[in-house]
């Protein structure tokens, strides 16, 4: 029709927005071993790239190249010196299946630095940083995300046009991780608070129960994957060696740095990780918090439900002692009922002697086990408490 155009893509979907605009669908995935990455350059601009793990190993390797190469002609000069170094490790294929969604056996957040690249796996981002761009990949389902990066890339770059791009886009992808996370906590607390008071409530119906226990899962999922964004910022930053190595431009433009990585300070790279650190900290404290409440609760709960228990066996063994005593009345009763001539009937007022005793002798005996027990500690009363 007219002008009009249908922009195809194989692997994936092309949508054209109001503005005529083209927009990749990024809820489906590559085929041929391909996937739809996000490439962020220093200007902050994004585009979509096909990319295979192949491309990605090639595209490190081409920046880590020049340093590569120095470091290679100064290696024996090096030995001459007898100077040790921090040898900075390359690139591998196994690094880079650590963030492919096929291969990821656990949901463990890592911060991997190479020559000359930084490998960020921690849910629902995954990221290959470099010097002068950054390549995100775009999980199944992620168009929320898509926005969410975008936003984050151009605040970093443009506020933050003073420091080296690698640090820009680490701090753009921990804003982006430290957001989603925040959400979800801000999603679940207050269900989570509902459901606290509808527990705490003696007549919460039974159906509830299965609703509860699948917040509590996810409470419990989120709480492991704050967890785990913390211990990996935690153990990257007691890592001195790994914090050097972060300061890819400085260290491609000082090569020899490359030899002597812990000649220079780090602070303003702590610095950056640990205001995500604190972050991450609070959202894991709030759902730390809520857990400790649900679980305050389910026990309030269950002292709840262990009292009316105990007060029903306590109605029950008092009804069954009463029950035993009378039937030992009714044993006697029983006797004088065989029709036997004993010439007991002969005797004056025997037949109201029989009926006291049979009487007495359950209210004695009752009362007597009752004083027992509770000479024991056990109280057989029904008030409740």
């Amino acid at each position: 029709m007219g002008n009009s155009t249908s922009p195809t893509l194989v692997g994936s979907q092309l949508l054209t927005s109001q503005h005529g605009d083209i927009m990749y669908d990024v809820g489906t995935s590559m085929n041929n071993g391909k996937r739809l990455a996000l490439r962020f350059t220093t200007a902050g601009e994004a585009t979509y790239e096909e990319v295979t793990r192949g491309d990605v190993l090639k595209l490190i390797q081409a920046a880590a190249s020049p340093l590569l190469t120095y470091l290679a002609e100064t290696s024996n000069e090096s030995k001459m010196l007898n100077h040790a170094f921090v040898e900075i490790p390359n690139t591998h294929m196994r690094d880079l299946r650590k963030l492919d969604n096929v291969f990821a056996i656990s949901n463990e957040p890592s911060l991997t630095v190479r020559q000359q690249a930084i490998l960020v796996n921690a849910d629902p981002v995954r990221a290959v940083i470099l010097r002068d761009s950054c390549l995100v990949f775009l999980p199944d389902g992620a168009d929320s995300l898509v926005s969410l990066l975008k936003t984050c890339f151009k605040e970093q770059i443009i506020y933050s046009n003073s420091i080296a791009f690698e640090f820009a886009a680490i701090e753009a992808v921990l804003q982006t991780i430290c957001k989603v996370l925040t959400n979800d906590v801000e999603k679940l607390l207050p269900v989570a608070k509902i459901a606290i008071d509808r527990m705490a409530r003696d007549d919460m119906p039974l159906g509830d129960m299965e609703s509860i226990r699948s917040l509590k899962n996810n409470m419990h999922e989120l709480n492991t994957q704050i967890s785990g964004m913390r211990r990996m910022l935690m153990d990257f930053l007691e890592n001195d060696e790994d914090v050097h190595m972060l300061y890819l431009t400085k260290i491609y433009n000082e090569s020899r740095l490359a030899r002597d990585v812990l000649s220079f300070d780090t602070e303003d790279a702590e610095s950056l990780l640990e205001v995500y650190l604190q972050d991450i900290y609070a959202s894991q404290t709030r759902v730390a918090l809520m857990l400790n409440n649900m679980q305050n609760t389910e026990s309030m709960v269950m002292l709840k439900l262990d009292t009316k228990r105990n007060y029903l066996l306590t109605v029950d063994l008092t009804l069954t002692m009463w029950t035993t005593m009378v039937t030992v009345s009714t044993f006697v009763v029983g006797g004088f009922g065989m029709n036997l001539n004993s010439n007991i009937q002969q005797m004056d007022n025997i037949f109201w002697i029989v009926i006291g005793l049979c009487v007495l002798f359950p209210i004695v005996s009752v009362f007597t086990i009752n004083k027992y027990l509770e000479r024991r500690g056990i109280s057989m009363s029904w008030k409740t408490r």
